[in-house]
């Protein structure tokens, strides 16, 4: 096939995160070359990619073919299979040979099977899904908390990511009803291939495939029901209002003060927090100014990172935090959308 290195290296460059390091199948250690598409998979996920110039193309490319290709010069690449198992890479005067794998076992999965569908425009789907995933942990205590939640219900497509110590939930206008738990590594790949568009979303009871003009997405779904996370956002009697980039920015100097485990007390009273923590090694005290006044006085402790991690997840000037009481969780809320997440407490002695 004969391609422009620089469309090449940049879709390789994108899909090489899907290629698996460890496997027990030697094919997926490598790019598949197939009428018009470059694959990656790792069995969990599959990705397609169209390539202009590939067309009844039938070859694997090996990971260790990728960094040549991306620093040789910017013209055509030309790359032919030379021998059984072998490829042949050539531009200008640059010319090297790799013994790759047999394309007939790499594995991509059953034919797809007819499911529902629907579309959304990708720049919504991924931002939701980019504000809620920092909250699911890659390795969590079961595989649903290990999921990013997207529930279609009451016209409004609800976005849900936990992993027991802060839930994340954003919401859009969306008329259906479905509930597709999709994994984390999943949605960290989608939020890195670039995709914009429209994305035609089917799905059926165990995978999902997102498609757009140049790529195909297919996935496992993770089978279980999500737990009702919308009870946990009660109104909670203390709310006030805070500047976003002041408490994060507060969170942040705190950390740089910590040994390792940053646990910050909140002392909030009238228009003020004051912020506190106290170690071995350091005892550090930071005052903002709330823009609304607390009906009564309250100490709580957080950890500094899970509050920073959430408040970059926002994209407003201010947000609002309420409160239940010492031991109940903070609720953080945007002052610009209907993005809100929960963040539980630490004791305070």
């Amino acid at each position: 096939m004969r391609v422009q290195k620089t469309e090449l290296a940049e879709k390789l460059h994108k899909m090489k995160g899907i290629v698996p390091k460890k496997t027990t199948i030697p094919a997926l250690q490598g790019i598949l070359v197939q009428d018009g598409f470059l694959i990656a998979s790792n069995t969990e996920m599959t990705v397609k990619v169209k390539l202009e110039g590939a067309e009844n193309e039938y070859f694997i490319i090996p990971e260790r073919a990728f960094d040549l290709i991306s620093n040789l010069p910017d013209g055509e690449v030309m790359i032919s299979v030379t021998g059984k198992n072998t490829i042949t890479i050539q531009a200008d005067k640059i010319k090297n040979t790799y013994q790759t794998m047999d394309p007939e076992l790499f594995p991509l999965g059953a034919a797809w099977e007819e499911g529902s569908e629907w579309k959304i425009q990708a720049e919504v789907l991924l931002n939701s899904m980019k504000r809620v995933s920092y909250a699911v942990s890659a390795q969590g205590v079961n595989a649903i908390m290990s999921s990013v939640c997207l529930q279609a219900a009451g016209g409004k497509l609800h976005f849900v990511g936990s992993d027991g110590h802060v839930l994340a939930w954003d919401q859009v206008d969306y008329e259906g009803d479905f509930e597709l738990l999709v994994p984390k590594n999943t949605v960290d790949r989608l939020r890195s291939l670039g995709i914009a568009g429209e994305i035609q979303m089917k799905y059926h009871q165990t995978g999902a495939v997102f498609l757009t003009e140049g790529f195909e997405i297919y996935t496992r779904l993770i089978d279980g029901k999500y737990f009702k996370y919308q009870s946990m956002f009660k109104k909670l009697p203390l709310h006030t209002v805070v500047s976003r980039t002041a408490l994060l920015d507060a969170m942040i100097r705190a950390r740089m003060c910590a040994e390792e485990k940053c646990a910050v007390r909140f002392d909030l009273e009238g228009n003020v927090l004051s912020l506190s923590m106290r170690g071995k090694l350091t005892d550090y005290h930071e005052t903002l100014e709330l823009q609304e006044p607390l009906t009564e006085a309250l100490a709580i402790k957080f950890d500094a990172r899970l509050v920073a991690e959430t408040l970059k997840t926002f994209d407003c000037d201010k947000v609002r935090i309420s409160f239940g009481g010492p031991k109940m969780p903070m609720i953080v809320e945007a002052c610009d959308s209907e993005y809100k997440a929960l963040i539980l407490p630490v004791a305070v002695k």
